[in-house]
Parts: structure tokens; C-alpha cells; sequence
């Protein structure tokens, strides 16, 4: 409709500036179409006479042509680019290890180097621990005492032997209870900290909720 009435519009112009005739004739199709022309309709088309003054009337002002705006610019001269949120922060890089020694499984951000371990808790040589880290005998030796590694001498003349602890990267629903637990315990701190304790606490929650939207479905 409103590229009818711009069309109606124009011609009326064509009409006042020519000042030729004082006619328009609407023109209607088959299919409900509207045109508007300075001659007589198609015979197919369904026609209606418009009459127009042959003079444009006082104090009309042709409408001013159709202009495009500009496109808007930042204070570089750039067109504004549209808002992208930032990405999530990466979750760590994590590695689910257990331990040589215990078997207790546990998450780590990097693998443990080989470290030493009593000959005697790894099930080696099989005997008790007095006869194992004790003097001859073992007479005279406390609990603690045995629990202390030997110094000195080769590490199997010490009861002692190396040992690493078997590792593989943490899955990503580990790393993401990994992260949500630091986040919790941070939170813990946050609520009771004081005004001047709370900004590092507050960074640290921050940075804890960026890296748990990589763990929202």
C-alpha cells in the first residue's frame, strides 16, 4: 500500500509541474493491484478517473527526495561493531593421579616428580618394619623412630625406593568439581571476610565463575 500511495504521489507531481492534464487515472488489475498513470487503463484493467488541479495549490512544497542516513560512528570513525560477550575462562589443566604409597587418588595441576618411599610400606622387603628400618633386632626403637627414613648409604641400604605416582588428565567433570569446589570454599571466606579482606576473595570469584560456565550445559 505504501508503494501505491508514493506512486499516486509522483504522479501528482508529474501532473503539477507539467501542467498538462488534470487527470490521473487509477488503474486496478485483476490480481487487486493498484497503479495510477497519466493515460487511459489497460481493457483488462478496471480504471477510475482522479481529477487533480491543473496548478499546484498555494503554499504546497514538493516533499523533499528520499535520503539514506549514515551509518553511525564511534569515536574512532568506526561503525559500532555489535556487543560479543567474552568467553568463558578456560578451565585448568588438570591431571587425576594416585598416589604410589596410599592409592588414594587425588587432582593435581601438574604430575609429581619420582620421590622416595619406605621399602617396607611398598610391601618390600616382607617383614616388620623393626626388622626393616630398625637396628639389628630393632631393640630400643620407638614408633616415630621407625616411621623416619634411614640417611645415608645406598637407597635399598636405607629401606627406602623410588617411586611415582600414576597420573592421567583429569576428565572434564572432574576438573568441573574440581573447580566448583574451589569456588564453594572461596565463597565461605567471601561471606565471612572483612571489608579489607574481601577484594582478593571477590577476584577469585570472578575468575572462579568464568571458568564454571564451561561446565553449564
Amino acid at each position: 500500500m505504501k508503494s501505491v500511495l508514493v506512486a499516486f504521489v509522483a504522479m501528482l507531481g508529474i501532473v503539477w509541474c507539467a501542467n498538462a492534464r488534470a487527470q490521473v487515472y487509477q488503474c486496478i488489475a485483476a490480481d487487486g493491484g493498484v497503479s495510477y498513470q497519466d493515460h487511459a487503463c489497460a481493457p483488462a484493467q478496471k480504471q477510475k478517473i482522479i481529477d487533480v488541479p491543473s496548478r499546484a495549490p498555494p503554499g504546497y512544497v514538493p516533499p523533499a527526495p528520499a535520503t539514506v542516513a549514515a551509518p553511525e560512528t564511534t569515536a574512532t570513525g568506526l561503525p559500532p561493531q555489535d556487543y560479543v560477550p567474552p568467553a568463558p575462562s578456560p578451565l585448568p589443566a588438570m591431571y587425576a593421579c594416585v598416589g604410589a604409597v596410599n592409592d588414594k587418588p587425588y587432582l593435581t595441576h601438574s604430575p609429581p616428580p619420582p620421590y622416595l618411599a619406605p621399602l617396607g610400606v611398598m610391601g618390600y622387603p616382607p617383614q616388620s618394619l623393626s626388622q626393616a628400618y630398625g637396628a639389628p633386632g630393632g631393640a630400643g626403637m620407638s614408633a616415630p623412630e621407625l616411621a623416619k627414613p634411614r640417611i645415608g648409604g645406598p637407597r635399598i641400604a636405607t629401606g627406602m625406593t623410588e617411586v611415582q605416582d600414576y597420573c592421567l588428565p583429569a576428565t572434564h567433570a572432574q576438573v568441573c568439581g574440581y573447580v566448583q569446589g574451589e569456588y564453594d570454599a572461596n565463597h565461605r571466606k567471601l561471606r565471612m571476610a572483612m571489608p579489607h579482606e574481601q577484594p582478593p576473595l571477590e577476584q577469585r570469584e570472578q575468575q572462579l565463575t568464568a571458568q564454571l560456565n564451561n561446565c553449564r550445559d
